[in-house]
Order: structure tokens, then sequence, then C-alpha cells
């Protein structure tokens, strides 16, 4: 680890990096503290502030340019306007519900999504958390306003509709935070689209022993994972073969990781195609969305009933129709 990138990067970054650093951290402290409480109201103002800054600041940081000085991590940077705007509209509504919701989202959207592309390989966090063997290139791409790295080629030579996708991912992953009646074929639709796309995409790309095992293993532990966290829930069936579901961030999390484990899949393989080599690595990319795919599964398949971990049926059935 070594802070030379970022002492001679431009001041916009280190402005930025600035900001988000401690909002990353309070933000996860708020997230798992007490809600309500004076403090709770103190540390949310300032962690409000600092997202403020960090997307404001982000508008002067063009080290990827695809529209003139921007790039569609700056449409990231817009979503975070509008979700901090959210997040205090529903505070001082006292509209708690729907304010847990957009702090959740802003909190795994901005810092979650823009942080993982931060510390992709040719970006400057990317030199200061894993070393300093290409600070100078790093720091150079982050004062000249050039895509000089392979990753910020990568980025900028990446299909336009990829962009509109990921927006349209974590529209449907916010979504899902929220609670709703559904059908039950609509609550099976999702975790079996990202199953089917998931394996079809491994399948096109050819798996190897090692790889079938890494799927035996992430479909494994997501289906477990998923079960258990559904244990103890209380799903309500509703007339008609629909469900009342709880809003969740589960999904959100997992559409990321599957988009992101891609991204970073395809990164590498023009990047650096002999670390995929390495033990272990591709294997990695296979297990990851292998995994999330079987989280979702298990979870819709909880949501109807089957559950091999639970210890009982949580299941209300109703008869009057929502």
């Amino acid at each position: 680890m070594t802070l030379e990138p970022l002492i001679t990067a431009s001041p916009a970054i280190q402005f930025h990096v600035l900001a988000v650093v401690p909002a990353a951290i309070i933000g996860g402290i708020m997230l798992l503290g007490r809600k309500g409480t004076p403090a709770h109201r103190i540390v949310g103002r300032v962690w409000i502030v600092l997202m403020l800054i960090a997307a404001l600041s982000s508008f002067f940081i063009h080290t990827i340019r695809m529209w003139s000085a921007f790039s569609p991590i700056h449409l990231l940077s817009v979503l975070t306007l509008f979700g901090a705007i959210a997040v205090v509209w529903s505070a001082r509504r006292r509209d708690f519900t729907n304010h847990q919701r957009a702090v959740k989202s802003l909190y795994f959207g901005a810092i979650g999504i823009a942080g993982g592309f931060s510390f992709l390989p040719g970006r400057i966090m990317h030199e200061v958390v894993f070393g300093a063997a290409e600070a100078s290139a790093a720091t150079a791409a982050a004062t000249v306003p050039v895509a000089a790295s392979p990753a910020m080629q990568i980025v900028s030579a990446a299909p336009i509709w990829v962009w509109p996708l990921l927006i349209g991912l974590i529209a449907l992953g916010v979504s899902r935070m929220r609670d709703r009646v559904m059908p039950l074929w609509r609550l099976m639709l999702l975790p079996a689209a990202l199953t089917v796309s998931t394996f079809v995409t491994l399948l096109a790309g050819g798996l190897s022993v090692s790889g079938l095992a890494a799927v035996a293993i992430g479909l494994g532990l997501g289906l477990a994972v998923g079960w258990m966290t559904m244990r103890g829930v209380v799903t309500t069936r509703l007339a008609g073969n629909r469900v009342m579901v709880r809003g969740e961030v589960v999904s959100l999390i997992a559409i990321l990781v599957i988009f992101a484990s891609r991204f970073v899949k395809g990164a590498l393989t023009g990047i650096a195609p002999d670390s995929l080599l390495a033990p272990g690595v591709a294997e990695l990319f296979v297990a990851m969305p292998v995994f999330c795919a079987g989280v979702m599964a298990a979870r819709a398949l909880a949501q109807v009933g089957f559950n091999p971990l639970a210890r009982k049926s949580r299941r209300l059935m109703l008869e009057a129709e929502c």
C-alpha cells in the first residue's frame, strides 16, 4: 500500500477521496447502529454532506472521457445527487420506511458501484491499495486527461449499451427494496433470468473440470446462504397465486456483483490475461455469479414455501384479496 499516487494526484481527486473514505466508514456505522437517536441524526447529516461533496467533486475528475469530458461514471454521480435528495426528503417527511431504503440504495449504489470501479487496475485507488508497481502511470492518467492506461481504454471502448444496462439493473435492484404484491411467476422471473443468463455465459466460454467444480461449490453455497437468510421470514400468500414480498437489498447486491464480476473479468482479459491463469482466479470469476444466482433462487423458492433449511413453515395463508 502506498499513498504516493494519491498525494501526487490532482486536487479534485484528493478532495473526492477525502469525502468518499469517511462517507464509506460513517455510512456503514450508521446502517449498523441504532436508528432515530440524536447521534444517528447528527451522523446522518454529516454523511449526506460528505456524499454530496463526493458527487459534486467527481464532476471535476476526467480520467475517463467518452462524451466530451464525461463518462458513464458521472451518470452515477447524477444518481447520487438524486439519491441524496430522496434521503433528505423522506427524513423531513418522517417517512422512515422509504428513508431507510433510500439510504441503503444510496450507500450500496454510490459507495459500492462507483467505489468498485475505482479499484480497477490502472486507477489510482488500485495503486494505493495494491502497490506502486504502476504508480507513475496511474498518476499520469489522473493528472493528464488522456485514457492512458489499459483499464481506461477498456472502459472507454465498452459498448454504449452497457451503461444504460447498468442503470437499468440498478433501478431493478432498487425497486425490489420496497414491499410489493406480485404473482408467483413474477417472483421467480428475475432469479430464473439471472440463473439462465449466468449459465449460458459460462457455457459459451467453456468450462474445465475445475470450472465445473467452481459452479457446484458456488451454487451449493448460494442456495445454502439464500435459504439460511430466509429462515423465520414470514411469507404472506394471497388469493390468486400472489404473494406479499418484503423489501430487501440482497437483490441489488447480487445484481451488482454479477455485473461487476463480468466487467472485471473482461477488463483483466484485456489488461492482464495472464492473471486469469493464476490458480483459483478463473474459478473465482465462475463461482461469484453462480453464488449470487443461487442466493436469489433460494430466497425466491423460500418465499413460495420451499426451504429445506427452515425449522418450520412460516407461511401465512390469507383468503382475502389484497
